[in-house]
Order: structure tokens, then sequence, then C-alpha cells
């Protein structure tokens, strides 16, 4: 007795498909060579270091009957629960085989995302497998040939759980066999491999035969059904063929299933028997029919499959990420979903074509399809979690690709071009965006990031748009404080009216003018020195605020002791911001002021030691030893202090052998915590590896981010320590991809294999957020991958990504 298999919550094809196979394949009655390998198939379900299997014979064998009578067998006892995964018609695409598995796997199963399914499968079942109370689990799937290249199957299996078994038939060969091991993401040393003897064909149903009388609309029927990915409607089959279903059956009844409506071969081996026998002419024939017919059918479905395995030019993939494609999907069962994968793919596709020379098509490609897709998600809306796969509807009632963003993503593209006519197109684009921007103050920020960008008359021109929009700004203190930000930007004789302006109100009470302040050090030294007399003049503790910030941006000695003296006048221990005004001036002090800093630091009490810090190496690079306020410090301190002698040192050999010495006496990850405080001195000359060497115990998540942060100060080393930081950046995969953001920086020195691997990953992530994050948000985003694009395709390649922003925002609002 057969044991029903239960009901899938998934799309109707998927459930059919699998329903047909099913029903084909465990019915079978098994021969006594069958039966054998069924027999030494239940002996390996036994061998517990074996968790991998492989059955492999000849075209007539009949795999798939073996493995769906193991699964049976399993369902009907009680040891071990079993799914079986049929490759076939309508189950050869990711989605679809993703639908099924998860199903198979998820007893809550609703659907969602491929790639998010795919996650859950591999790390909530396959890689954990089943809890004790539940039996093991057996997977056999049948046919992979069918699905290559078309799936992603390491992703899935390259790590099981000790409670599971995955049986996977293949046709061919011992060789072949093994070949699928990595293919499959198998361990080849806990992989068990059974061949399985052919079958004849029986008489009735030998392709040769049938093949060898068919009549031509017959032959050309079998002709369609060989290539096709999926069961065809007798409407597609009459159109394709121009001649009506009944005379095209005639004689090949016996290859042919019917299940409600549709048509497909009664099995895998007969259906490459019969393509085997087609020249590639009559395929070119088969596919291209198949191709014309209506775009919301058959097309919709699979057009891409056959793009990918007819290794289309890559231009022909963008006809996937359109709105029209979009159309198409949603008025057919498997709704957004389809149009998902389709991207997924397609995106994945243009990563693996950039080392072949298309690096600019290739990266446009990718960002437009993992825009979209991050689109996609925002606005799907599942109003029945019960449901299905595929009934979300989409709405578009709030616009996610706003101007904000489009700005801030085409300025930072623009900003990593070189000078041309592709960065002054770029940048017309961004000046578009911003101007859309409504609110007041975003769009006031844009304008000032395009003039940071452009330089000359332009960008003093976006400066002074900027000013026009923040004087609109209705809060007096806000408008005063937006003003001086935005100073910098201006020629000098506007900055200094514009920041005399703002500091006049913020006197005349607009609010406090010792908040200009947190602007004053990044004004220009014209700006600093005509804001000086303004700033003598107001009142305190807002005067010795202002002139310590404006000190530090000159650096000149004489106002630094003037700034000084006023702090030192003014100093309220209770300010939480007075000892960091203090610090902003030690790299300025001469040594008496220098010491007179020492002696008013311990009115900040635990903040003391943050100016210790800094104060001693000003001392000893002045040729004052410091040992007093040294011998003060924690152990820990004292070490930073000294790194950040090491340039000032008599003899910086002794002093890092002596800095090496102390760290190596500290636990692993104390050392680990140094690291960033005492490993940039030594990276910049060059001593690298003996900071790597404290941490020497610690995992590789330790020495990933140990590595990055060196290259970024040993540029002697940089290309090599980023290779590495990279290599186990990738390891971690898209698990922790703000590992690869951290190295980003760096991209000029990614190498180009791995390069590519990163871009794939972090579009991957990318694509998993909504567009708004996806464009400039604080995770993985286009802003961010700016240098990668140009480390992998230079101008081209930021000029294309841009152009993808103005194209998707136009269609996907």
């Amino acid at each position: 007795m057969t044991t029903p298999p239960p009901h899938i919550l998934a799309p109707a094809l998927v459930e059919r498909a699998f329903r047909c196979a099913w029903d084909e394949a465990s019915s079978a009655i098994l021969n006594p060579e069958e039966q054998t390998v069924l027999t030494a198939l239940g002996r390996w379900l036994d061998e517990p270091e074996l968790p991998y299997a492989i059955l492999h014979g000849p075209r007539p064998s009949r795999r798939s009957a073996v493995a769906a009578h193991l699964v049976r067998a399993q369902q009907e006892g009680t040891a071990r629960a079993a799914r079986l995964v049929p490759v076939g018609p309508d189950l050869r695409l990711e989605r679809d085989l993703v639908a099924l598995l998860t199903s198979r796997l998820r007893a809550d199963y609703v659907g969602g995302p491929p790639r998010l399914l795919r996650a859950r499968i591999a790390e909530e079942h396959l890689r954990v497998g089943p809890p004790e109370a539940e039996p093991p689990l057996l997977l056999a799937i049948t046919d992979v040939e069918e699905a290559e290249p078309l799936v992603a199957w390491p992703a899935l299996f390259s790590a099981v759980g000790p409670r599971i078994k995955v049986l996977a038939t293949v046709e061919g060969d011992d060789a072949t066999a093994h070949a699928w091991i990595p293919r499959l993401g198998f361990d080849p040393a806990r992989t068990r491999i059974h061949p399985l003897p052919a079958r004849p064909w029986p008489a009735p149903g030998d392709p040769a035969e049938i093949v060898a009388t068919a009549g031509a609309v017959p032959a050309r029927l079998l002709g369609l059904l060989s290539v096709a990915y999926g069961r065809l409607r007798e409407d597609e089959i009459t159109t394709a063929l121009g001649a009506p279903i009944e005379g095209a059956l005639a004689g090949v009844e016996p290859l042919v299933a019917v299940v409600e409506g549709t048509y497909a071969f009664r099995s895998n081996a007969a259906r490459r028997e019969v393509e085997g026998r087609l020249d590639c002419s009559a395929r070119e024939t088969s596919t291209r029919r198949l191709l014309s017919l209506p775009p919301d059918g058959y097309p919709c479905t699979y057009v891409r499959a056959h793009l990918e395995q007819a290794t289309a030019p890559l231009q022909a993939f963008t006809a996937l990420v359109t709105e029209e494609h979009l159309a198409r999907w949603m008025a057919r069962p498997e709704g957004y979903l389809g149009f998902v994968a389709d991207l997924e793919r397609v995106r994945h596709h243009a990563v693996e074509a950039l080392p072949m020379g298309l690096g600019h098509e290739a990266v446009a490609l990718a960002v437009r399809a993992a825009l979209v897709e991050a689109s996609v998600n925002s606005y799907t809306d599942r109003e029945d979690h019960d449901a299905p796969v595929g009934v979300e509807p989409m709405t578009r009632r709030t616009p996610i690709a706003d101007a904000r963003d489009q700005a801030r993503a085409l300025i930072a593209l623009g900003a990593a071009m070189t000078a041309g006519p592709a960065r002054a197109e770029v940048l017309t684009w961004a000046e578009d965006a911003t101007r859309r921007i409504p609110e007041t103050d975003f769009r006031g920020d844009a304008f000032l990031s395009l003039a940071d960008v452009v330089e000359g008359e332009a960008g003093y021109a976006f400066a002074r748009e900027a000013l026009a929009t923040f004087r609109t700004t209705e809060n007096a203190e806000d408008r005063a404080h937006q003003m001086l930000f935005m100073a910098k930007g201006l020629p000098p004789e506007e900055g200094i009216a514009v920041a005399r302006e703002a500091l006049r109100s913020l006197r005349d009470g607009a609010g406090d003018p010792g908040r200009a302040e947190v602007f004053a050090s990044d004004f220009p030294r014209a700006v600093a020195e005509a804001l000086w007399p303004d700033a003598e003049a107001l009142p305190e503790p807002a005067r010795a605020r202002v002139l310590a910030a404006l000190a530090r941006a000159l650096g000149d000695p004489e106002r630094v002791r003037t700034a000084f003296a006023a702090l030192e006048q003014h100093a309220d221990p209770y300010d939480l911001d007075e000892h960091r005004r203090l610090k902003w001036l030690v790299p300025f002090l001469d040594a008496p002021d220098a010491r007179r800093a020492a002696a008013l630091a311990p009115r900040f009490g635990e903040q003391s030691a943050e100016i210790f810090e800094e104060l001693i190496p000003r001392l000893i690079a002045l040729g004052d030893p410091a040992e007093d306020l040294l011998e003060t410090l924690p152990e820990a301190a004292r070490v930073r202090v000294l790194a950040r002698s090491l340039p000032f040192a008599a003899e910086p050999a002794r002093l890092r052998a002596h800095i090496d010495e102390t760290i190596r006496k500290a636990e692993p990850l104390e050392r680990y915590g140094l690291l960033f405080d005492v490993g940039p001195w030594f990276a910049a000359t060059g001593h690298s590896d003996t900071v790597l060497a404290w941490i020497a115990p610690l995992s590789d998540a330790y020495h990933q981010v140990a590595l990055g942060f060196l290259a970024r100060h040993d540029p002697a080393h940089a290309p090599e320590l980023t290779r590495r930081a990279l290599s186990l950046a990738l390891r971690f995969g898209a698990d922790e991809p703000g590992r690869l953001l951290e190295l980003l920086p760096l991209a000029r020195h990614f190498p180009a294999e791995e390069a590519v691997a990163a871009l794939g990953l972090l579009l991957d992530a990318l694509a998993a957020d909504i567009r708004s994050a996806a464009l400039a948000g604080d995770g993985v985003s286009l802003v961010k991958l700016a240098p990668l694009i140009a480390a992998l395709a230079g101008d081209d390649g930021l000029a294309g990504a841009a152009r993808v922003v103005v194209q998707v925002a136009a269609w996907f609002p």
C-alpha cells in the first residue's frame, strides 16, 4: 500500500508536479536488481558516518523509482521521516524546488522569497537536523541533472546535521557520480555511491522506436516537450505547432503524460532521450517556438532558464528586470515570488559575468536587479499568513525611492568618479534629485554635499543654494547652526560674512553662542582668522569655548596660548565637554603650558586620564620625559601613551620591544582591546606582524577585524593585509555582511576574484532590504558599495549604477 504524501502548501504547479512524480515513481514494481540496490540503500541509512549517497545509472535505469520506494518504506515505518524531492517538469527551477523542499521540511510553511526559504532550510533544518524527540530525516532528490545549472545546491547541503541523510540520483557512470559530489556540496569522505544497472525500455514506450516512426507534427510536439522546462498547456501547443493537439499526439501517447490539460514527458529519461536525438537546429527551432508564445504564459515563467542555458548575451537578461515582466508575473499564481526568483538569478548571472570583460554592463544589471528586488520586498503585503505562496498583493501607497536617498546615492557614485562628461551627467542627476527633496534641512544638506564634490565656481553655486535653503529654516538657533556648518563651502569672503551673521544671531538671543565651537574647527583658515575678534568679544564661558575651537583650526602658537588661558581661567569640571576642549589644544601647547595643563587635568576626575594620554606624548615630543605623569596611569593607559610616543622616541626599536613585552603579559582579549589604540603606531612603521602575534590564540573573527584595521595604517603591507582580511570575511559570507562593508574603503587592494565574490554577497544583502535603505541606509547600501564598484568596473561601472538609480526610480517610485 502506498502511503499518501502530506498536503503541500505550495504553488499549485509545484504541488501538481510533485504528486504526478510521486504517483508515477512510487507505484512502479522493482525488478530483482533494483530490489538489491534498494536493500543496499537501506543499509546506508544505518551508517551514521555517511550522511550522503548518490545513486547513479544509465538513462534507462529507474533511479527515481528506487528512491521513491526507499522513501515509501521509511514513511510506512516509524524509525525515520522521509521526503521525496523529484526534479522534473515544473520542478527544475530553484524557486520551485526550494518551495517544495521547504514545504516538506516545515510544518508551518507559508512560502516566501526563495533566498529566505533557502536560508531557513539550511540553517533551521539541514544544518541542525530534527530534534531528538523526532525521527531522523531522509531527503531523496531525484534526477538532479534536470536542474543543472539552474539550482544552487551547495548552499543547502554543504553541512547537514547528524540525524539527516541526503540521497541524490544522477544519470551517468561512476565518474559522473563523483563529479556531482562537489556540485551538490557533499563531503567526498562521507558519501556512499551506489550504481544501478540499465533497464530496457518497455516495448510500447521505447523513445527511439517512437521517434523513428513519428509523423512530422508528432515529432515537432516531442521536440517542443523535450526542450520545455515545464508542462505546456493545450492552447500553447496548438499555437506553437499550428496544429490541433489530437493530431500531434498520434503515435507518441506512450511518452506523453496529460495532467489537467497540460502536457509533458512521462519520465525525465524519455525526455532526455528525445532531446539527445535533436540536432542543434531542431533544438533552437523548438525553443524559438516556445519563446514566441504570448509573453504572459510559458515565456514569463521560463524565459530566464532558456537564456541561461543558451548562454545568451548579458543584455538579453535586462528584459527580466522591467515593470512589464513584473506585471506579467503578478497575473500568475506564483505572484511576485516568480519575479523575485528571476531577479536573484539575473543578479548572480551578472556578477558571474564581471570577470569576462563586461564590467560596467554587469555591474549595472546586478545593481538594477538588487534595487528592484529590494523595492519588491518592501511593497509586498501578506494579508493572510496561512495562505500559500503567491497570494501577496503589491501596494505602492508609500513611495520608497525618495529623492533624498536618490540624491545621496548619486552623489556618492559621482564623487567616486574621475572628472569628465560621465561624472558631470551623474552629478546632474544628483542635482535633479536634490531639488525634489521636500524637507528643507535634507535639501540643504544634499546641496552642501554636492558643493563638497564639485570644485570651483560650480561648487560655490551649490553652497549658495544650500545657504538659501537653510535661510528658510524657521527656528532661529537651528538656522544659525546650519549657516555656521555650511560657511566652509563658500568663498572665503562669503563664508566670513555668513559665519559672522550666524554668530551675531546666536549672541543676540537666538541661542548659545558657545555652540559655535561645534562648527569652528571645520572653518577654513581665512574664516577662522576673521572670526577671532568676534569670538574674543563673546561673554564667558562662550568666549573660551569658541576660542579653543578656532585655535585648534588655526594652530597658531599665540592664539593657542590665548585660548588655553581662557580655558584655564574658566575650567568647569562639571561641564562634560570641558576636558574635550582642553584635549583639542594639547597638540599645540608649548612646554610651560603643557605642564600647566597637567596641573589642571586632575580637576576633571575620571576624565583626567584622557587628558594625560594626550599630554604625555606632547611632553615627550617637547623633550620632557613626563615620567611623573606616566607613573600615575594604569598599565593599559601607559602602554597606549608610550605607543603614541613612538614617533618622538630617541630609541624607537627599544620602546617598541618594551611595549611588545608588556602587552604579551596580558590576556589575549585584553591584547585585542589594546590593538586598536597601539596598533596604528606599530603598523605605521611596518610592524603589523608584531601586533597580529598578540592575538594569535584568538579566532578568525578577531583576526579578520584586526587585519582590516591594520591595513588602514600600514601602507607598505596594506595589499597583503587586505587580502588576508577579505579571505576571512568571505568565509563568514552572507551571515555577516558587515565584515565586508568594513573592508570596502580598501577595495582597491581586493584581488579580482575575491572582489567579485564580495560584490555578489553584498548585493544579496542589499536586495534583502527595503530600497530606501538599499540606496543610502545604515546597512549594506549602494552608497557604501561605491569603492567596490569603482575597483571592479571603474567610472563606467559607477555611471551605469547611477543610471540604474534614475531608471528604477522612474518605474518603481
